[in-house]
């Protein structure tokens, strides 16, 4: 894949805002889903868990665009208009499920999707790093989407087989 922005810090240090962005919203829409659900105790606890490892997401971001800010980070791979149009997905998603609260298989059916759409949008925002560890540790956060994905799928079939 082509490189987007490098070169100016400004373009990639917001880039990396916005994906950090993008991950405070999904953390957020999994905790408002953890409280909307706590009346199914195992459901719930997927909901924290998952919302918590997004936290942990954003907090890689802030180190990416720290790193950024030593050069450490040299480019990403998505460009800013991209990268505003997941997180402007993600935000219209959480507004409206606030509006009108799910039920528990379309939340998790909405979730299984944003998962897998995110796991293709870190592949796009993966940087280009000075150093491998780096890369490794953003490769493994893309790996957990992936894992997010299947623990949704999980109990989406465990909720279907329930009924």
């Amino acid at each position: 894949m082509a490189e987007i922005a490098s070169g100016v810090s400004v373009d990639v240090v917001r880039i990396l805002e916005i994906c950090r962005d993008v991950e405070v919203y999904v953390s957020e829409l999994y905790y408002y889903f953890e409280e909307s659900f706590r009346d199914t105790p195992d459901i719930a606890g997927l909901w924290k868990k998952t919302a918590m490892e997004e936290e942990n997401h954003a907090r890689q971001f802030v180190l990416a665009i720290n790193l950024r800010k030593q050069d450490i980070v040299h480019a990403v791979s998505i460009d800013q208009e991209s990268a505003k149009a997941v997180l402007n997905r993600v935000k219209a998603l959480y507004e409206a499920v606030r509006r009108s609260r799910p039920a528990i298989t379309d939340a998790l059916h909405m979730a299984i999707e944003l998962e897998e759409e995110l796991a293709e949008y870190h592949m796009s925002a993966l940087g280009r790093f000075q150093d491998k560890s780096h890369k490794m540790l953003f490769e493994a956060m893309m790996n957990h989407d992936n894992g997010h994905a299947l623990e949704l799928k999980k109990a989406y079939e465990n909720v279907l087989a329930g009924r």
